[in-house]
């Protein structure tokens, strides 16, 4: 057994006993034993201390990744690999890689930035490239996000973190959403700002009720375009929302003869003259 576990193995210029091999493993394994009880325990402690859901999980995702390096590093020493010869020698290696993976380096940068700087956290409800989706997990390299159709999208972390993000979760515990109405020329411009106060507050999700406002924004073309202001504190649903209030609306402008517009255009036919008449004139 013992000249069995001092077998050489030969990769390249580097040369690994089969002892060293089983060396690292068990080290490997073990400490994976003590990161599943410190990562029981770490939960543990800060559900108890009652801190966010999105904190929680990039304490935990930076404890682990920094473990899971200390870990590899000390299995590697461990093991008897002279780490120095081992970077000195795949230096090269490593530039070209570099090189070539520059979106990954990137993307990997953004989620230490992500998990650093907390504007992005799991559980937040986001806005991007128009699409509204909420974050379900924030690894180095993506971000998954679940839709409001209950797809899984994952997101390079470089493209969360170059671009402008609208987060509803954080800051306002409310969202101020808008809603555009056009009525006919000549209707009741006070009868039409009470029913969409109305619509508007006997949505239940519509929150700071005495904040809805209704504001006459314009002469339009063929109609007078008023907006509707309200807020509510599940942006997730305001595509819904909205729809709701817009039913109530269009109720309420029939049953009080209020008109909602539509572009028309007068078109005028005329007879081209006949070739006789041409000729003749």
């Amino acid at each position: 057994m013992k000249e069995f576990l001092n077998t050489t193995l030969e990769f390249g210029s580097f040369e690994l006993s089969l002892r060293s091999i089983l060396l690292f493993f068990s080290v490997i394994a073990a400490a994976q034993v003590v990161i599943w009880t410190v990562r029981y325990l770490l939960r543990k402690f800060l559900r108890n201390a009652n801190f966010e859901e999105g904190t929680r999980f990039m304490v935990m995702r930076m404890i682990r990744t920094v473990v899971y390096f200390l870990v590899v590093v000390v299995a590697l020493d461990t093991s008897g690999i002279d780490l120095t010869v081992f970077w000195a020698s795949s230096a090269a290696l490593l530039v070209g890689v570099g090189i070539g993976l520059q979106n990954f380096f990137n993307d990997v940068v953004s989620g230490f930035v992500l998990l650093f700087e907390g504007g992005v956290r799991v559980g937040d409800e986001l806005e991007i490239d128009s699409m509204m989706v909420r974050v379900e997990r924030i690894d180095l390299r993506s971000t998954r996000v679940i839709t409001r159709f209950g797809n899984l999208i994952v997101i390079p972390n470089g493209l969360i973190s170059g671009q402008t993000v609208r987060n509803f979760t954080q800051g306002a515990n409310a969202t101020l959403i808008q809603l555009d109405v056009g009525v006919a020329y000549g209707s009741d411009v006070e009868r039409v700002k009470a029913i969409l106060l109305e619509a508007a507050n006997s949505e239940d999700e519509v929150v700071e009720k005495s904040e809805t406002a209704v504001l006459f924004s314009d002469f339009a073309e063929s109609s007078l375009q008023f907006t509707l202001y309200f807020w509510i504190e599940k942006p997730f649903l305001r595509k819904l929302i909205s729809s709701n209030i817009r039913f109530r609306i269009d109720e309420a402008f029939r049953t009080n003869g209020i008109a909602i517009p539509f572009p028309q255009r007068d078109i005028y036919l005329h007879q081209a003259p006949s070739p006789e008449a041409v000729a003749a004139g």
